[in-house]
């Protein structure tokens, strides 16, 4: 069930979507199917006012939907082939290391209950890495960059 607070930021998530979709040119808007940029619409927030200076385009602060969204439109919409056979390979990847972890955790948990004695946990490292969203967002940067210069 989604929250007051998450229905909100999921609205002003498609306000920021919107707002990129008419920054584009009439070719890529032509590409996204009309029914689709109909339901963005209907779902955006109309009391969120969403501006980017034309200059500062590239270090805008998306909200994380907004990435999320946009990261589908790319793939179903302007990706060439070979981008979304990588695209789909990187999601499966991600899906079979949460699915593996999941699995360690649950054989972790399965064996320090076998044992009597008290099994030292290690913290795992986490390294930071550009999520596969914000990878499509700086291309999608880079596409809107062309079609203003």
């Amino acid at each position: 069930m989604i929250n007051k607070t998450e229905e909100e930021m999921e609205a002003k998530a498609y306000t920021e979507v919107n707002y990129i979709i008419n920054e584009m040119s009439e070719e890529m808007k032509n590409k996204i199917p009309k029914d689709i940029i109909e339901n963005i619409k209907a779902r955006m927030d109309k009391n969120y006012d969403f501006y980017i200076e034309d200059d500062d385009f590239e270090n805008v602060e998306l909200l994380e939907d907004t990435e999320k969204i946009l990261s589908v439109l790319y793939t179903d919409y302007f990706a060439t082939d070979e981008e979304k056979a990588i695209i789909k390979n990187k999601e499966k990847m991600i899906e079979e290391e949460k699915e593996s972890g999941i699995e360690n955790i649950k054989l972790n948990e399965l064996f320090t209950r076998k044992q009597d004695k008290v099994i030292e946990h290690h913290d795992l490292t986490v390294v930071k890495k550009e999520k596969w969203y914000q990878k499509i967002k700086n291309i999608l940067i880079k596409i809107f960059r062309r079609n203003n210069d």
